[in-house]
């Protein structure tokens, strides 16, 4: 099953790279940046896992809309709803501020 979600910003700035970058200075109770690609290169992806529960999300950042897509990923029968709910709430705890708003499509 696949959840994508979408988060638009007020300011330019790379809400991908502030994620990670986050993630890496500053460790949450759940959720962990797994890996990430050409962070200084556009476009740029990161992968989030969070502990003890099923699927991933990735995230890229498109510039010129200023939006972050997070797409959260589950194999196997399992559902990443709970993944994706611990997600949102850590973007809108830490980064609220920066997002003017989030939409998510079930696909």
């Amino acid at each position: 099953m696949q959840i994508q979600m979408q988060a638009f910003s007020r300011r330019p700035d790379s809400l991908r790279k502030i994620i990670a970058d986050d993630l890496s200075a500053r460790p949450h109770a759940v959720l962990y940046l797994q890996e990430f690609k050409s962070p200084e290169r556009v476009p740029g992806w990161s992968k989030i896992l969070g502990k003890h529960l099923p699927g991933a999300i990735n995230i890229k950042w498109e510039a010129s809309s200023r939006m972050l897509t997070a797409r959260a990923i589950a194999k196997r029968g399992n559902t990443p709803h709970e993944l994706l709910g611990v997600f949102l709430a850590y973007l809108i705890e830490r980064h609220g501020r920066k997002v003017t708003s989030v939409n998510i499509q079930l696909r």
